[in-house]
């Protein structure tokens, strides 16, 4: 018993998963950070700091103790900083990870704004739920780096032309 699992465990290491699978899920998650900035950026631009403020002083009681400093003493009272660059985040990660560039960048910063977002929102990490399932899915693309198939990332990690690192040209 022993051998055969040690087998498995060697022939586990060796194969590995098509990039094309966690390619949908790549597509699906920047369509979703798109789809839930499109709400902040496009209708409620102007009132979207007023709205995220409102929604955290509401949270207030459900967020975690050791978080809950953070939101009143920097978050809150920089509110019209913090609005504007979540939404922005949000549309940067959902491009990233449509178009699979620089998609192990977006991946973790989309991690930092889903933890944010379960802090804030008192959310338990092992209970199920949308955020959950955001963060094991942007777990997936960081490790995979599925922008290396059908994405522009294999364009983006193509060597340059270092003319420090050119062979010298021929004498005569």
């Amino acid at each position: 018993m022993p051998g055969s699992f040690r087998t498995w465990i060697d022939e586990s290491k060796r194969s590995v998963a098509p990039l094309w699978a966690v390619t949908i899920l790549r597509v699906y998650l920047g369509i979703a950070f798109l789809s839930a900035a499109s709400n902040k950026i496009f209708s409620w631009w102007a009132s979207w700091p007023q709205n995220m403020s409102h929604f955290l002083t509401s949270k207030l009681n459900d967020s975690y103790a050791f978080y809950r400093p953070v939101l009143t003493g920097l978050v809150l009272p920089h509110i019209g900083f913090f609005a504007r660059t979540v939404a922005v985040s949000e549309v940067a990660v959902g491009l990233s990870l449509l178009l699979g560039a620089a998609t192990r960048f977006g991946a973790a910063l989309g991690l930092v704004l889903i933890a944010n977002y379960m802090l804030a929102f008192g959310d338990i990490p092992w209970q199920p739920g949308e955020d959950q399932a955001f963060c094991i899915g942007l777990v997936v693309v960081l490790i995979t780096n599925p922008g290396r198939a059908f994405g522009v990332d294999p364009w983006l990690a193509r060597p340059t032309l270092n003319p420090s690192r050119a062979p010298p040209l021929p004498v005569r």
